[in-house]
């Protein structure tokens, strides 16, 4: 939950501040995603005990890109959220983006459903279906974690970025093998640690269309 240390690690590691109102969505978020994953697999139990730290601050490292400004009015849309990271968590915390949180798999988006209505999140949109098939989007961002490579997961969502939007990715030890892949796109690389015990680099690969 956002506690002390969490709220500090925030301030300290992403230079982000919330207010009570913030605090007490998330905090809520944090209460229902476990009673969720209790019976309906989101993610591993066992990382549970670290799900701020293993996946709410990496769905927020994006702040870490300088370009980012998550009080201008974008659309990203979330490729294959998942149990909601990054999407949920980027539209709790920034009200002033429009997020679409889109997976084919609807044991995922019955959650985020659940958590849209529970949470009254007005900024988060819900997109079940394969990403291919979907209208192009126009988006300033697509963002994509823990989905597939960065070649596939391009071609699938290509179309729904905007002329000189981005694509971002979250990844790690395969970063340089993926981009080999993709040689005639240039990708800023953004180095990052998950606030863990040991050693938890990240990297995001953000590349301009």
């Amino acid at each position: 939950m956002l506690n002390e240390k969490n709220l500090k690690i925030l301030e300290e590691n992403f230079n982000l501040k919330v207010n009570e109102s913030t605090i007490e969505k998330v905090n809520l978020w944090h209460k229902l995603f476990l009673e969720y994953n209790s019976h309906t697999n989101l993610m591993s139990r066992g990382d549970t005990d670290k799900l701020f730290e293993k996946h709410v601050f990496d769905s927020l490292a994006v702040l870490k890109w300088d370009e980012f400004d998550p009080s201008k009015k974008q659309k990203i849309l979330d490729a294959g959220t998942g149990g909601g990271f990054p999407s949920v968590i980027l539209a709790l915390f920034f009200p002033e983006l429009e997020i679409v949180a889109n997976d084919s798999r609807m044991k995922k988006i019955n959650f985020i459903i659940e958590i849209k209505d529970r949470l009254d999140v007005e900024n988060l949109k819900i997109s079940y279906a394969r990403v291919e098939d979907l209208e192009p989007l126009n988006c300033d961002i697509v963002i994509s974690r823990a989905v597939g490579t960065i070649k596939n997961v391009l071609r699938l969502t290509k179309k729904h970025i905007k002329e000189g939007g981005h694509f971002v990715i979250y990844k790690s030890k395969t970063l340089e093998e993926e981009l080999n892949e993709v040689k005639d796109l240039q990708a800023k690389i953004i180095n990052y640690n998950l606030p863990l015990e040991g050693d938890y680099k990240r990297r995001l690969a953000i590349i301009k269309m």
